[in-house]
C-alpha cells in the first residue's frame, strides 16, 4: 500500500506501519474492511464486518493473534451495545470474545496514545474488564492502567513513521 493513497487517515498510517513492521517470517493476514468503512456507500443495509484489523501466526510458538488496531488522542471511546457509537465497535469486541475462547489464540486491541506516544497490546479480556468497571463511554490511559495489565509494544520513529518491536510483542504476550 503506497503512502500517498492513506496520508488522510491516521489509522490506516498505523495499520500500515504496525504490517511494514512484522518479519517476513511472520504470517500475517487483514480480513477486507467493510464497504461503507470507506464511504463507498453508507446507505448498505447489509455489509459483512471485519472481525478485527489484522490477524497474526507465530508458527514457531503455535500461536494465532486477532487483533484490533486503534490510534487517538487522549481517550478511546467504545460501544456497550450495536446501538451505541464509539471508536471499538460492538462487533469487534464481540468478535475478539470469541476468537479469545479457542486455545492457542491471543485475542486483543493494539492501543496507540498519540498524546503520551505509547503504544499497547491489551487482551480482550482484560479489556471487557476495564469497561464493566468504569461508567463512561471511553477510557483513557490513566484508566487502564488503573484496571488493567497492558503490555508495552516497543516503537521507534523514523523520519515519518514508526516501526514496531513485533518479535518482543510476540514473546512477551507469549510468556
Amino acid at each position: 500500500m503506497e503512502m500517498t493513497s492513506i496520508t488522510k487517515n491516521i489509522g490506516k498510517i498505523f495499520e500500515h506501519n504496525f504490517k511494514t513492521s512484522c518479519p517476513d517470517w511472520l504470517l500475517t493476514y487483514k480480513p477486507p474492511d467493510a464497504a461503507q468503512s470507506f464511504n463507498m456507500n453508507n446507505k448498505l443495509r447489509f455489509s459483512q464486518h471485519s472481525p478485527c484489523d489484522y490477524m497474526l501466526f507465530n508458527g514457531d510458538a503455535g500461536k494465532l493473534y486477532a487483533l484490533e488496531l486503534k490510534t487517538f488522542e487522549g481517550s478511546c471511546s467504545f460501544e456497550r451495545t450495536k446501538e451505541e457509537k464509539g471508536s471499538i465497535h460492538y462487533h469487534q469486541i464481540e468478535s475478539l470474545k470469541k476468537f479469545a475462547t479457542f486455545p492457542n489464540v491471543i485475542s486483543g486491541l493494539i492501543l496507540d496514545f498519540r498524546k503520551s506516544g505509547t503504544t499497547y497490546f491489551l487482551s480482550i479480556d482484560e479489556f471487557c474488564r476495564m469497561i464493566q468497571k468504569i461508567q463512561k463511554k471511553s477510557f483513557n490511559e490513566n484508566d487502564m492502567f488503573e484496571w488493567c495489565h497492558p503490555v508495552i509494544i516497543q516503537k521507534k520513529k523514523l523520519k515519518v513513521n514508526y516501526r514496531y518491536d513485533i518479535e518482543k510483542f510476540l514473546k512477551d504476550t507469549t510468556a
